[in-house]
């Protein structure tokens, strides 16, 4: 018998089967059924603040440009020429007064419209409306400066969408202006799942253990701290202002300007969107994770850092001191999470366990994982499968 393929004695609710996060027919589905039906978060107003800044992206495997166009509105666009189909914009980042296809020089304005064709001529003999042929636009909305697409065209709107779970993040992103003053992306060899799986738990603090100054300091031996769980799978934890974070501990320290609107100077937030954005919120600055799932094991990972606009540049370099610290490219924390999520996938892919487990009840603190278990029942319902027995019987046959 091979016991590491035995079903736990547990709640249907208390486990997983492995191969949602292995399986490349389940993530072909996820695609299709979560990915193109949720709203997406894709960047920060901040990011394109000025008339004709832009950003492109990926959202549900397709490219997708963000601009703010010449009336001040942002607009998101497929990233494709309505002539034969290349990227129309292929760089990561910048400002324009209209986007130029290389190929065959097709050209679209601010607002998506098609403003010129090379050599036009060669279409008389056709029927041939540039007005017509603008780029095809998705479906964008803005809450608290966060930017979102959706890329079906009767989605419920976006703050229906959100709910409540925007309520924590309202005051602290939504009443002054905020600048992104650090971003890096990177592949990490992993599902998508696992990195939001990472962020949304707090049983894996143990593993900051190595380095005791990656741990929340937190004060005593219970968190103020409480799970939350929302509609459509969106969780987080915060205080609700009993706030007992001691960050000078972690080296916290200097003139930042203060916390964000609505914080204590030793609060901490932490939101995930379901499915793929975690926004965490430490007194005054805030990280943005967003998973662009690649393939099964593979995950682009991009990273935000967010603080209040500086009032000098010394203000700002401890903004980014504080920042990253822990969450940058070489902080403490995150390759330490990094390298977790990717020795997890390993194991999964050997298929020697099949099954992981969410059992922890503890009355919603932190380490609970009620909000995990809360996700991955709404990844259920979207898939029309159940995430600890998620195959056919014919596709178990031949798995």
């Amino acid at each position: 018998m091979n016991l590491g393929h035995d079903v736990p004695d547990l709640p249907e609710t208390h486990y997983l089967d492995n191969r949602i996060f292995t399986d490349e027919g389940i993530f072909t589905e996820e695609m299709q059924r979560i990915f193109a039906n949720s709203w997406l978060f894709v960047c920060h107003e901040g990011e394109i603040a000025t008339i004709g800044d832009f950003r492109t992206t990926s959202a549900g495997g397709k490219p997708i440009v963000v601009v703010r166009g010449s009336d001040g509105n942002i607009r998101a666009f497929y990233n494709v020429c309505r002539h034969r189909s290349a990227q129309v914009v292929r760089e990561d980042a910048g400002n324009a007064v209209g986007f130029q296809c290389f190929y065959h020089h097709w050209t679209y304005g601010l607002d998506g419209r098609c403003t010129s064709i090379a050599k036009p001529e060669g279409y008389a003999n056709v029927t041939l409306d540039k007005d017509t042929l603008g780029l095809v636009e998705v479906r964008c909305e803005l809450m608290a400066g966060l930017v979102f697409v959706n890329l079906t065209t009767d989605a419920e709107p976006l703050e229906d969408y959100l709910g409540d779970i925007m309520l924590p993040l309202m005051e602290p992103l939504g009443t002054v202006p905020l600048d992104v003053f650090h971003f890096h992306k990177s592949e990490v060899q992993t599902n998508w799942k696992l990195w939001q799986d990472n962020n949304s738990e707090r049983y894996h603090s143990i593993l900051h253990a190595i380095n005791r100054k990656t741990l929340p300091w937190v004060s005593g031996k219970t968190s103020p701290m409480k799970l939350r769980l929302h509609t459509n799978g969106h969780s987080g934890y915060w205080s609700d202002g009993d706030a007992k974070v001691d960050y000078a501990a972690g080296g916290y320290t200097g003139d930042t300007g203060g916390p964000l609107p609505g914080m204590q100077t030793d609060e901490m937030r932490v939101v995930n969107l379901f499915p793929d954005t975690m926004i965490n919120i430490r007194s005054n600055v805030i990280r943005i994770d967003r998973m662009v799932p690649a393939s099964p094991g593979r995950t682009l990972v991009e990273w935000r850092g967010l603080g209040a606009q500086a009032g000098s540049v010394e203000m700002r370099d401890e903004q980014l001191r504080h920042h990253n610290m822990l969450w940058g490219p070489a902080g403490r924390n995150l390759p330490e999470d990094i390298i977790a999520v990717e020795a997890q996938w390993q194991g999964m892919g050997a298929d020697v366990v099949r099954y992981s487990i969410l059992a922890r009840e503890e009355d919603l603190n932190p380490t609970d994982d009620a909000n995990v278990r809360a996700y991955y029942q709404e990844w259920g319902r979207r898939m029309g499968r159940r995430p600890n027995a998620p195959l056919s019987n014919k596709e178990l046959a031949h798995a």
